[in-house]
């Protein structure tokens, strides 16, 4: 009961200072992480010194509500050798995951809020969010979610251990740089840009195998379903360029919280 309540209030404590946070880097990164490079940031109105880029409130604290809620979902879970409990006891591994998945998630917020304001993702939290993928490190040793996910055998039966996040990368890269390649050349522009192509990658460590699956194929029927939706309402017009990141990260977030808990479930119950 103790570390419960010591998860508990450590939890609200930790969110409610990651909300607030949130909005004041996004609100003062350097200007030239929002620009394309070679670009001059002064020429966009929207980066100009002392504005705000993002409403203070009552974002910072909508933002709050929503990592306490994270930190109380990664925290009261444990994942340890294929197995699933509800308000484990503190261990080193809890907490290192925990701790990853709430900075991925923190990471993700900020890349989502810069595609979706300015339709760039800034390579300095794209090479952060990478980093993060070292605190993933339980979930791939032998024994853990990697095993886990292929008691069945198969296919997968070759790709435990560390190959997972490096077989994640290249993955989620190849097959966006893929995409990008073939709606250059049907089209004449463009489908994904290469910021796109690099948080890709850089989930690809961060989630594995078959995360990077998972959520690369949600963000594309997602993202498919808005798109389609826009142009019959007459909101979009054929050629018009969206972000792709903000579908990304929220599926990557989605899976992170609410699928991989599941699937784990799942794997250990086999």
């Amino acid at each position: 009961m103790t570390v419960l309540i010591i998860k508990i209030a450590a939890s609200i404590l930790v969110g409610f200072f990651a909300g607030p946070a949130a909005v004041y880097v996004f609100n003062h990164m350097p200007a030239g992480w929002l620009t394309e490079y070679g670009e001059n940031p002064q020429k966009d109105p929207r980066l100009a010194k002392g504005e705000k880029r993002i409403k203070e409130n009552p974002w910072r604290w909508v933002y709050a509500v929503g990592f306490i809620c994270l930190c109380l979902r990664l925290s009261l879970i444990e994942y340890s050798g294929g197995k699933l409990s509800v308000a484990p006891e503190l261990t080193t591994e809890t907490t290192q995951i925990a701790v990853a998945g709430l900075i991925v998630c923190w990471i993700l917020l900020i890349i989502a809020l810069a595609d979706l304001k300015f339709m760039i993702i800034p390579d300095q939290f794209v090479l952060l969010l990478a980093l993060t993928a070292i605190g993933f490190a339980p979930m791939w040793r032998d024994g853990g979610m990697a095993d886990a996910a292929v008691q069945a055998g198969g296919l997968w039966e070759s790709l435990n251990g560390f190959w997972q996040p490096l077989i994640g990368m290249v993955i989620g890269g190849g097959f966006m740089l893929l995409c990008a390649a073939v709606g250059k050349l049907i089209f004449g522009q463009e489908a994904f840009g290469f910021g796109d192509v690099k948080l890709c990658a850089a989930l690809g460590l961060v989630l594995g195998i078959n995360g990077t699956i998972a959520t690369v194929a949600a963000a594309v029927i997602i993202s498919g379903f808005v798109a389609a939706g826009g142009l019959a309402s007459g909101r979009y017009r054929k050629g018009d360029r969206k972000p792709f990141g903000p579908y990304l990260c929220g599926c990557a977030m989605a899976y992170i919280l609410v699928a991989l808990p599941l699937i784990q479930s799942f794997s250990a119950a086999a």
